[in-house]
């Protein structure tokens, strides 16, 4: 054991901890802290550590609501007081697109979230002396931790976990589960094709909200219950909402409140496009709002089918002149659709989306908005966009996620002075 100051919180939730001139990752450490520390293991050249004792507390450091806040790695902020989350999150996204920043560029900071927001879920199955249970991972481990109710959950999560215990078998590796407007779909991951024990499903949770089941079994999801349920989510155009329909394995945001939040900016940003192309569109929760709004054709592309068959049904139901083709925008693809757009949308997973905006200068859009999951790889992009001429005029830090090491990054890009 040997002691250390932190210092900073890092994107992702771990503090670096200075001991004896050098620096070590710990887990739940709070900017301030006088700690106790246990080496633990090296990842890429980083010395990781746990934290055997606090010997004298930061003053922002809290006890944390959640009782098993020190095991679970769902949360990496629970130490930290909640009124200092946006401002934290904020300054990651600062720091990340701080070389790109201009004098006109519009700088939007994270704002407070609802703790119990999460809507979307994936427990995986433990085991100990009360029997089978749906927990989360602890910290970079591997162990699964038991807890009664995850505080940052919304309610019919919380009571989804409250009855399925008696669904946990011994094949069963994990549930995951999205809650939306109009009902929950749940999915049952099991290591066997013997789903006898999954049966007699409810229907309905004790707070009225309808349940879809699945079952997931090497890689397929196939209803357990039909008729098949269609849940959908709601969404903001101007003053009014649109209903998009979302499947089981739909990405959508995790939260709701922020997901609209983010709809919002982008209508606010983007003018009037007549032609808007969507990489990375999914089942279309930035552009179809935007395309409804402003009456834009929309042209979109997406790895996972089941997302592109999902979109073009949706832009259908809504009325919206859209084509959507499934391609892998990490590859050439055919950029055709997609030149000269009024906007580009660009919502790439967390590797970002370098070889788009490597070719920016063969789609030369006239405003690029980008939404990015890791602001280092948004802003290792935006590098890329400003070599080609476009500036930086809109930034925002978005925490869709309450306690968690995590932000989102939306930037605005125009092209010219």
């Amino acid at each position: 054991m040997i002691e250390g100051i932190a210092e900073k919180i890092l994107p992702g939730g771990e503090s670096t901890v200075r001991v004896a001139g050098s620096l070590m990752l710990v887990a739940n450490a709070v900017p301030g802290d006088q700690l106790s520390v246990r080496p633990t293991v090296t990842r890429r050249g980083v010395m990781r550590a746990v934290i055997d004792e606090v010997l004298v507390a930061a003053p922002a450091r809290i006890t944390p609501a959640c009782p098993v806040a020190a095991e679970c790695g769902g949360c990496a902020l629970q130490f930290l007081d909640a009124t200092a989350h946006a401002e934290l999150k904020s300054a990651w996204v600062r720091d990340a697109f701080s070389k790109l920043l201009e004098k006109d560029t519009q700088w939007i900071e994270a704002e407070t979230v609802n703790i119990a927001s999460r809507r979307r879920v994936r427990w995986v199955i433990g085991q100990d002396e009360q029997g089978r249970f749906a927990g989360f991972y602890q910290h970079a481990s591997h162990q699964v931790v038991r807890h009664d109710k995850c505080m940052v959950l919304t309610s019919a999560l919380t009571a989804l976990h409250g009855i399925l215990t008696p669904y946990l078998y011994e094949d069963v590796e994990a549930v995951q589960a999205l809650a939306l407007m109009d009902g929950v779909h749940v999915i049952v991951e099991t290591k066997s094709a013997d789903i006898t024990q999954l049966e007699n499903l409810p229907a309905l949770l004790d707070g009225g909200q309808l349940l879809q089941w699945w079952w997931r079994h090497e890689g397929i999801t196939r209803p357990l219950k039909k008729p098949i349920k269609q849940f959908h989510d709601s969404l903001p155009v101007g003053d009014r909402t649109i209903q998009l329909s979302v499947g089981p394995d739909d990405f959508v945001q995790g939260q709701q409140a922020g997901n609209c939040q983010l709809i919002r900016q982008i209508q606010q940003w983007s003018g009037s496009p007549r032609r808007i192309a969507d990489l990375f569109c999914g089942i279309g929760n930035l552009s179809l709002p935007l395309a409804v709004a402003t009456g834009a054709s929309l042209f979109g592309a997406e790895l996972n089918p089941a997302s592109v068959r999902a979109a073009s049904k949706n832009a259908k139901q809504l009325g919206v002149d859209a084509h959507f083709v499934q391609a892998n925008l990490f590859e050439d693809f055919d950029m055709v659709p997609y030149i000269g757009v009024d906007l580009l949308i660009l919502d790439p997973p967390r590797r970002g989306a370098k070889r788009i905006c490597s070719a920016i200068h063969k789609l030369m859009p006239e405003k690029i908005m980008m939404l990015s999951c890791d602001p280092a790889a948004g802003a290792r992009d935006g590098a890329l966009l400003r070599q080609h001429g476009y500036h930086l005029k809109g930034l925002q830090a978005l925490d869709l996620f309450a306690y968690a090491g995590h932000v989102e990054a939306l930037s605005l890009w125009e092209r010219g002075a």
